[in-house]
This record gives C-alpha cells, sequence and structure tokens, in this order.
C-alpha cells in the first residue's frame, strides 16, 4: 500500500473529510464519523468532570490560558469532524485526488516528460511525519505535569493536535501539488515563447507549427479549468476546518507567547521557574508559526505563478506579431485562444481562501502577525500582580 493511502486512511479514521475514493458509500462513512464525534464528544466530558484539578492549580492566569487552549483544540477538533458530515450531506463524491489526476492526464498529453504527482508520497510522509513529532514533542514538553489525575486530559489535547495538524498537514500537501501543476504550465509557456521566437528569428514558419502550438493553449485552457475546480475542491474541503486551524493558530500564537512572558516574569517572582511551563507553550508557537508561515507561502506562490502564466501569455501575444505567417485565419484562432485563456484565467482565480473570508497569502499572514504583536501588547498592558 502507498504512503498516501495510509496517511489518508488515518486521517479518515479520526474523521477527516480529505477522503480517497474507497469502498466505503457515503452514509457509512457519515455513520462512522458520527461515531467518531460521539466518542471524541464522550472523551471531552469525561476530561470536564473534575478539570479543577487537571489544570494549573497554584495560578489562575496559567489556569485561564491552558482552558482556553483545551477549549480551542476541541473546538477545532470537532469543526474538522463536522466538515467531514457536512461534505458527506452535500458533496459526497467531490474528491481533490480525482482533480489532480484529472490534470496530471492533460499534462500527459502535453508531453511534459515529467509527473507531477511522484512526490506526492513524499510530501504525505512529511506531512504526517511532522504531525508525529509535534503530537510527541508536545507530549515530551508535558511530561512533568502529566500524572494519574490529568492523564486523560493530556490524553485528549495530543489526540486533537495530532487530527489538526495531520488535517492541516494534507492542505499543505494539496497546496503544494496544485503549486506544482501551475509551475509545469508556466514552463510550458515558456517553452512555446521560445520555440515561436526561433522560429520567427528564422523567418521559418510551417502550418505543423502553428497547429501544435493551437493544441497547447487548447490543453493549457483545460489544465487551467481543472486546477481552478480542484482549488475549490480543497477551499470547500477544508473550508470550516481552516476557520477553526486559523482560529486557533491566531489564539496560540497571543496566547502563549503572553504565557512565556508572563512565566518568565509575573510566575518567576511568585512561584519560581518550572520548565514545563515554558516548554511547552514554546513548542506550539514553533509548530504554529511553521504551519502558518508554509500555508500563506504556498499561497502567495499559487498567486506568482497565476501571474506569470498571465503575463507569459502576453508575451506569447507579442512574439506572434513578429512572425510573418500569411494564414490570416491561423493568426485569428491562434490569438482567439490566447485570449480566452487569459479570459478563463480573470474569471476563474486561483487561489486559497479561508470560507472567501480571507485569501491565504503572505498578506493574510502578515495582517495575522501584525494583530498577534497589537493584542500582545494589551495584555502585557495589564498588571496581574494585584
Amino acid at each position: 500500500m502507498q504512503v498516501e493511502y495510509i496517511v489518508i486512511l488515518i486521517h479518515n479514521i479520526f474523521g477527516g473529510p480529505i477522503t480517497k475514493d474507497g469502498s466505503l458509500k457515503s452514509c457509512e462513512k457519515f455513520i462512522y464519523t458520527t461515531v467518531v464525534i460521539v466518542l471524541s464528544a464522550t472523551c471531552f466530558s469525561l476530561c470536564m468532570l473534575d478539570l479543577r484539578r487537571m489544570l494549573y492549580t497554584r495560578d489562575l492566569v496559567l489556569s485561564v490560558i491552558d482552558l482556553l487552549t483545551l477549549f480551542g483544540i476541541v473546538g477545532t477538533t470537532f469543526a474538522i469532524q463536522t466538515s467531514t458530515l457536512m461534505k458527506y450531506l452535500y458533496k459526497p463524491k467531490a474528491s481533490i485526488i480525482r482533480c489532480l489526476d484529472d490534470i496530471d492526464g492533460h499534462l500527459y498529453t502535453l508531453d511534459m516528460h515529467r509527473d507531477p504527482s511522484r512526490s506526492f508520497s513524499a510530501n504525505c510522509a512529511v506531512g504526517f511525519g511532522g504531525t508525529i513529532i509535534i503530537t510527541l514533542g508536545y507530549l515530551l514538553a508535558n511530561v512533568q505535569r502529566i500524572n494519574g489525575t490529568n492523564g486523560l486530559l493530556f490524553a485528549f489535547k495530543a489526540y486533537g493536535l495530532m487530527i489538526i495538524f495531520l488535517m492541516h498537514g494534507l492542505f499543505l500537501v494539496f497546496s503544494f501539488q496544485i503549486w506544482k501543476r501551475i509551475r509545469y504550465m508556466v514552463v510550458l509557456l515558456e517553452k512555446m515563447i521560445a520555440t515561436t521566437e526561433r522560429k520567427a528569428a528564422s523567418n521559418v514558419t510551417s502550418e505543423h507549427a502553428y497547429s501544435r502550438i493551437c493544441r497547447d493553449l487548447k490543453a493549457l485552457a483545460i489544465v487551467q479549468s481543472h486546477c481552478f475546480r480542484s482549488v475549490n475542491c480543497l477551499n470547500d474541503e477544508c473550508g470550516l476546518a481552516n476557520v477553526a486551524i486559523f482560529g486557533l493558530f491566531f489564539y496560540v500564537l497571543t496566547a502563549k507567547s503572553f504565557q512565556l512572558f508572563y512565566v518568565c516574569s509575573i510566575e518567576l517572582k511568585q512561584h519560581g521557574f518550572i520548565f514545563a511551563h515554558i516548554l511547552e507553550p514554546f513548542v506550539l508557537i514553533i509548530a504554529v508559526f511553521l504551519y502558518f508561515f508554509v500555508a500563506t507561502y504556498l499561497g502567495e506562490m499559487v498567486l506568482r505563478e497565476t501571474q506569470l502564466v498571465v503575463n507569459n501569455l502576453h508575451k506569447l501575444e507579442s512574439v506572434r506579431f513578429i512572425s510573418q505567417h500569411k494564414d490570416v485565419q491561423t493568426e485569428e484562432k491562434h490569438s482567439e485562444l490566447v485570449e480566452q485563456l487569459g479570459n478563463q484565467i480573470v474569471h476563474q482565480p486561483i487561489c486559497f481562501t479561508v470560507m472567501n473570508f480571507f485569501q491565504i497569502d503572505l498578506k493574510f499572514f502578515h495582517l495575522v502577525m501584525a494583530s498577534v504583536g497589537t493584542y500582545l501588547i494589551i495584555l502585557l498592558q495589564f498588571d496581574f500582580q494585584n
């Protein structure tokens, strides 16, 4: 069994929405996901029975931060599993993997001599490995705090973090796969421009060369349409989950950064230094920052590669006028295909969004980090010693 099958299977076992075509029917998947949600809710209820003894007993501020972190993890976990139920209700046959396979089929006809899905297994392995590292790192960071009383609480938090980072890891994997396919469009257009310039410079043009360019432009239009469909599919499958995940990321970056300042100043004076109180927020901040930055970077690169496609289309159109081809009909057809592909890109924008609230790019990254800094400064103004 290939690596991606195993990773996606584990994701589905925990109630994730991204699926590969399997043997289970939609109703069976819906029932299974409902059972997973009920089990998760039961475990959360057991954790809440004696919550007072499980949190930081010596400091109210750290207890509030820990409690809100628990609620954030639980809410994000249920949002991911609820999005799976919504998918099986409204779009049970939607599959991002099928969309990528359609793109690969058309790229193959363009004679690219490359397999875009070649790195898919390795990407899934890296995503799953990152999830395991973060989950184990979180448990090791809290190993001094884990005892018989709060063992279930930390186990449930580790379970939630595994679901969250595996979900977001797969989102990053598919974002990277879509980016690679758009990059292939850029490479093909650059080859078409180079070929057209070479033909124009040597004044050697043929009907075959123009018909091949027209054929490639038609295939590129189909590839672009499938890329748009795959981005929409990924945005739909991960929409609700991404809203909750990015909300949790914002909270972790703000609250855990404040916790570091608090532990190193006020809590240190009152109760002394406890290494676990610094290590746990440090692990979460590093993990969240890396995943958040990679997501926005991939979103930015998809936008830039799409703009490169548009720029290369303009360049291809300008190169066309250099060649002295006698067939006016072929010239007009070529110009019309370039214009159609350009209009298609404009009306079918390829970008990752958070349920159409925000566009995932570096601008979104800067906006969130600026908000984190602002709220952190506000929190540090309070006098928690009184």
